[in-house]
């Protein structure tokens, strides 16, 4: 599922990056090769030295989730690791030992399914493929593009004959191994919409066991988490909320929050859609209806858990504005959530608690 799909541009200056007071310095860490997007991270550091230590044990973070989340490979041969999703996709049915690594992912995500009565479910990946397909296919891909009839009415057939059975992912534990059965002759796990936000949190949670307070992380501008920010009075970052719907060069962004020691997922329709009959299909699909739904062209998620965030923006994105709202009013204060939904209308809803949004003058 991934997502992600959607652009937060993270407005710091040279100078704010680059700022810094003794006896230390901001500096920058990047990766190119996880989790299919680029990964950017701005750290405070006593010197050079501190900062590749730092990134020693946060590029194996990410290594290790992009590793066992993949649905397309299987492991290689001299992998540490026992199974990824690839491999658990073909053996449906089976018993499996896994890493604990994994197991806790898959936990998580389970557990968000309950939360989520069901809008977020990683085993729904066979419908995802179809829709990613008809987007992404070699040559034959409709990326931005129209979608022909025949083709449409050929690819809801095929996900019509798709049948989703729920709960069909079963994890125990014995004598500190760990284990996952996936229920079902067909089904197809993804972790598309989690994995990067879950490995995300654990880079957070080693920065912040360090005691730093500088630091700013953007996992493909779609799950981003900021400290605070050394170069501004108060530590507040901006960030800018790409415009899903922009029609001009000078129309990229719709508003922007400011914010620190928090985290922010996005989910959106405009980085990887086809049309038809002036609705946009994107990799967004809904388990309830095996269908990218319509209702809005983002939602922006902030809060405190960055595995929770990823997971919810995908969920609530296809929850209808009546479900969306009855299940916040029950869930939003608990979770210390904060919600932007760019409708499909274009109108912006909002249900902020702290932090303040401003919306770009017409």
């Amino acid at each position: 599922m991934k997502k992600i799909f959607l652009s937060f541009i993270l407005i710091t200056s040279v100078m704010m990056l680059s700022a810094c007071t003794k006896p230390g310095s901001m500096f920058s860490i990047s990766f190119f090769d996880y989790m299919d997007t680029y990964i950017s991270i701005n750290v405070y550091a006593a010197d050079q030295k501190e900062a590749d230590d730092y990134k020693l044990v946060i590029e194996d973070i990410y290594k290790t989730y992009h590793e066992l989340s993949t649905n397309y490979e299987p492991l290689s041969e001299n992998s540490e690791f026992m199974e990824n999703i690839y491999s658990i996709n073909q053996k449906n049915n089976q018993l499996i030992e896994i890493d604990e690594e994994l197991y806790r992912l898959i936990e998580k995500a389970e557990e968000i399914r309950v939360l989520t009565d069901g809008y977020f479910d990683i085993s729904i990946g066979e419908v995802v493929n179809v829709w990613k397909e008809l987007l992404l296919e070699n040559e034959n891909g409709f990326l931005f593009s129209e979608i022909p009839n025949d083709i449409f009415t050929a690819v809801l057939a095929e996900i019509e004959l798709i049948d989703l059975e729920e709960d069909v992912i079963e994890l125990t534990t014995s004598n500190d191994r760990f284990y996952i059965q996936v229920k079902s002759s067909h089904a197809q796990l993804d972790l598309g919409a989690i994995s990067k936000g879950y490995a995300t949190q654990l880079v957070l949670d080693y920065i912040q066991e360090l005691d730093i307070k500088y630091y700013s992380i953007s996992a493909g501008s779609s799950s981003i988490a900021v400290g605070q920010n050394q170069a501004r009075e108060g530590g507040i970052y901006n960030v800018s909320l790409a415009n899903p719907v922009k029609t001009g060069s000078t129309d990229r962004t719709y508003g922007m929050i400011y914010v620190k020691d928090t985290g922010v997922t996005t989910s959106g329709d405009y980085e990887q859609y086809a049309t038809h009959q002036n609705l946009r299909y994107h990799h967004i699909v809904s388990p309830k209806t095996k269908l990218p739904m319509q209702y809005y062209h983002t939602v922006t998620v902030l809060g405190d858990d960055l595995a929770l965030l990823d997971a919810l923006s995908t969920a609530l994105f296809s929850m209808s504005p009546t479900t969306f709202n009855s299940w916040l009013d029950i869930n939003q204060d608990s979770l210390n959530l904060e919600v932007i939904r760019f409708n499909y209308d274009s109108t912006i809803v909002t249900n902020m608690i702290t932090t303040t949004f401003e919306e770009n003058a017409s």
